[in-house]
C-alpha cells in the first residue's frame, strides 16, 4: 500500500506544547492578551494548562534554557532568504481583535494585518517568551 493510497491515520492537532520562562506570567498573558481559558490552577514547575476556543489545550511548559519555538527556513520566501518560522498557525474568528490585543500588550508582530487573498486575512507575532505564531482568518 502506498502513501497515496492509505489513509491518513493522524486525524488534527488536539494540543501543543510551548516552552514559557515562567508559566503562570504565560498563563496570565495567553488568558488576558489571546482570551484563552485557564484549564486549572498553574501548579509551580509544572506548568499550565489553556483552553482555546474549541476546546484544543495549549501546554505552557517550563522551559529552563528558554529556546523559543521558532525555527529558520529557507523554504518560505521567494527568494531562498531565511525565514523565522512560526512552528503553529492559529485561526480566529476575528483578526482584527487580535491585532489591538496584541498591540496593547506590547509583543512583536507585524505591523500590520496581510490579506492574502483566497489563504485568509494573517498576522505573525510572538509571545513574551519569543514563541512566534501565526493568526490567520478565512477570507470572506
Amino acid at each position: 500500500m502506498t502513501s497515496q493510497t492509505k489513509k491518513a491515520m493522524l486525524k488534527r492537532i488536539d494540543c501543543a506544547y510551548i516552552p514559557v520562562s515562567d508559566a503562570e506570567a504565560a498563563a496570565e498573558w495567553y488568558g488576558r492578551v489571546l482570551g484563552l481559558k485557564l484549564r486549572s490552577p498553574v501548579q509551580p514547575g509544572r506548568g499550565a494548562i489553556m483552553i482555546m476556543g474549541d476546546g484544543q489545550w495549549l501546554f505552557l511548559l517550563p522551559c529552563p534554557d528558554r529556546t523559543p519555538l521558532t525555527f529558520l527556513t529557507t523554504g518560505w520566501s521567494e527568494d531562498r532568504e531565511p525565514f523565522e518560522m512560526f512552528p503553529l498557525c492559529f485561526e480566529t474568528d476575528n483578526i482584527h481583535s487580535l491585532y489591538a490585543s496584541l498591540q496593547v500588550s506590547g509583543v512583536w508582530m507585524e505591523e500590520e494585518i496581510r490579506d492574502e487573498g483566497g489563504c485568509g486575512l494573517q498576522l505573525n507575532f510572538k509571545d513574551p517568551d519569543g514563541n512566534k505564531f501565526q493568526a490567520w482568518q478565512q477570507p470572506e
